[in-house]
């Protein structure tokens, strides 16, 4: 009996063996393949970019056969959770415009573009980040934006010229000073301090498609498509502020409402091209905050409650911080996080 159970088990994988042909071998992807020294390359920019532009294609066509995607794609869209080739990126209609800043980053094997894009013949603000390990895209993670004024057009339809050209040579900075300016930002919002960050005094942010800084006329200090009205306090005090430099609005505490601004998870460092990606998390409690500095802040009620989630890019040249470049904003309930990361979102 025994001898026959040992025959039937050796005749059952003889037969498995047989099964498993050399042609089906060959549809294995390659990671299941024999070894093969040739598989072990790196993923230098221009391989990142080319899979960026792979990923972009494909939300474009909605086939997924051509992208070399890990056995397991950790996911999410707005910070929840999907399963890769799902979600709205992939079920409506895609289409690229001529805005799109690219960051890439082979040392930590990330790409995030920020771009402008028609889903389902509306404009949106888009940002997507990809992981790649092993020339393999391990994550991917979608924001978007639908609300689109018409008044956000003008700074969305081409990105600045600095964030898209290459920093010459002998002028680039390393990643960890890259790195240091852009976390720099965050710890002057909430330090109320602006000499904390590398400001430039050209230094230039946009939020949501609106020069929210340093406008050379009177005009937004925060990223809405009405302007400020003269002819109320309130207005008044946004006027002032428009015209303020990066610095000198952070000296204000202006930023005082914001409780914290955590994680500033998945940097992404672009030596070539002078620029890092970040993906700040910021939580607002409810608290007013107080305005120093001389310029008064009307006082009514208290602040926002709600956590909100972004990509925003820095063009930092000559050891100083020239540009930002904010958006999509993505809001959510206050309590909620980001859908990466276990910070108290409180």
């Amino acid at each position: 009996m025994k001898t026959r159970l040992l025959a039937g088990i050796g005749m059952a994988l003889a037969l498995g063996l047989a099964a498993a042909s050399p042609g089906q071998a060959a549809d294995k992807p390659w990671y299941k393949q024999p070894w093969d020294p040739a598989n072990v390359k790196p993923c230098d920019r221009a391989c990142l970019v080319g899979i960026m532009d792979g990923y972009l294609a494909a939300l474009q066509s909605k086939d997924m056969s051509s992208l070399p995607l890990a056995e397991q794609v950790i996911a999410t869209e707005n910070t929840g959770k999907i399963s890769i080739g799902t979600g709205l990126f992939w079920r409506a209609r895609m289409e690229p415009t001529s805005f799109r800043i690219t960051v890439a980053d082979p040392v930590q094997g990330q790409v995030a573009v920020q771009s402008v894009m028609n889903i389902d013949g509306r404009t949106a603000m888009v940002a997507i980040r990809l992981r790649v390990e092993r020339n393999m895209i391990t994550e991917a993670e979608h924001f978007y934006d639908r609300n689109v004024a018409p008044e956000a057009m003008e700074l969305l339809t081409t990105p600045r010229p600095t964030l898209l050209a290459d920093v010459p040579k002998d002028k680039r900075m390393s990643r960890e000073f890259l790195t240091y300016a852009a976390e720099s930002y965050f710890d002057a919002l909430t330090g109320e301090d602006g000499s904390i960050a590398p400001f430039a005094d050209e230094c230039v942010r946009y939020e949501q498609g609106y020069q929210t800084v340093n406008n050379k006329q009177p005009g937004r200090a925060s990223p809405t498509p009405r302007l400020p009205d003269p002819n109320t306090e309130m207005g008044r005090f946004f006027i002032k502020l428009s015209t303020m430099t990066c610095k000198e609005q952070v000296d204000t505490g202006v930023f005082g409402g914001i409780k914290r601004i955590w994680p500033h998870r998945a940097l992404v460092v672009d030596e070539q091209k002078g620029l890092v990606a970040t993906f700040p998390f910021f939580v607002h409690d409810g608290v007013r905050e107080t305005v120093e500095g001389g310029l008064p802040r009307p006082q009514d009620g208290a602040g926002m409650v709600l956590n909100l989630t972004t990509m925003e890019t820095f063009g930092i040249r000559d050891g100083k911080i020239y540009e930002v470049e904010a958006f999509p904003f993505v809001t959510i309930p206050y309590g909620t996080n980001d859908g990466w990361t276990h910070a108290d979102p409180n």
